[in-house]
């Protein structure tokens, strides 16, 4: 008989460990919700995910996560939520995606909304409700990405836009044009680089718009190996 395969962390893919005695039991935090379990399955490394984190589906792990953190960094909150183990490489997760996490680091940040009103969990879930209805498939069926969408609705959100308040109504469909725009780089679709597109390009925006600043460290895409269609070096976050 061959050696049997350990199981692997979801997190890292390293082994995990298992143990049935009482002093190798561990006090972990769950790297999405972040409480303190005592627990005796883990990995080599100390990741572990609760059992409610881990049954979780992926617009439930958005909505969990964006209103429990505290992470301020837009970048560091979309890779935390896109490393759970049910959040797939594609998906019409990641349009709900662009717009939670940066309603949610907006509100993280302390950041007032235009009328001076503040952040609430209220927007974080209404931005999810809103991108929870563009369908998967729309960038090519359609000709616009709903990872780009939700751009444009993360500053609806911001702005209190209508279609009928000109000026945010129009703020709100500039910065999906950016992102789009940004998206349409003749390369494989990737709902990875389209959420990272466009959380960078609202970034920018906000900043040339309404003079706010966001700290934020852009690191490499750590999702590649996970993508048998990856470009690689052709791709701008790799």
């Amino acid at each position: 008989m061959g050696e049997k395969k350990s199981d692997k962390c979801e997190i890292c893919g390293r082994n995990l460990i298992y143990t049935i005695k009482q002093e190798e039991y561990k006090e972990l935090n769950c790297e999405f919700c972040g409480k303190i379990f005592n627990s005796n399955v883990y990995c080599e490394d100390g990741h572990y995910i609760c059992d409610a984190c881990h049954s979780k589906g992926p617009i439930e792990i958005i909505e969990k996560i964006c209103s429990e953190t505290k992470i301020k960094d837009p970048f560091e909150l979309a890779d935390t939520i896109m490393k759970h183990p049910n959040f797939k490489v594609y998906g019409p997760e990641h349009h709900v995606l662009t717009p939670a996490v940066i309603i949610t680091a907006l509100k993280n940040n302390d950041i007032k909304k235009p009328d001076g009103t503040e952040i609430t969990l209220f927007d974080i879930k209404e931005a999810i409700r809103r991108a929870s209805k563009i369908p998967g498939g729309w960038c090519g069926f359609y000709g616009s990405c709903g990872a780009g969408m939700g751009s444009g609705v993360a500053i609806s959100i911001f702005t209190g836009a209508t279609p009928s308040k000109n000026y945010p109504r129009t703020l709100a469909n500039q910065i999906t044009s950016r992102s789009l725009n940004k998206i349409a780089d003749n390369l494989e679709h990737c709902c990875k680089r389209s959420v990272r597109l466009s959380i960078f390009e609202t970034l920018k925006f906000l900043k040339e718009t309404f003079q706010i600043e966001l700290d934020y460290n852009y690191k490499n895409c750590i999702f590649s190996d996970k993508n048998d269609r990856c470009e690689k070096e052709k791709c701008p976050i790799f």
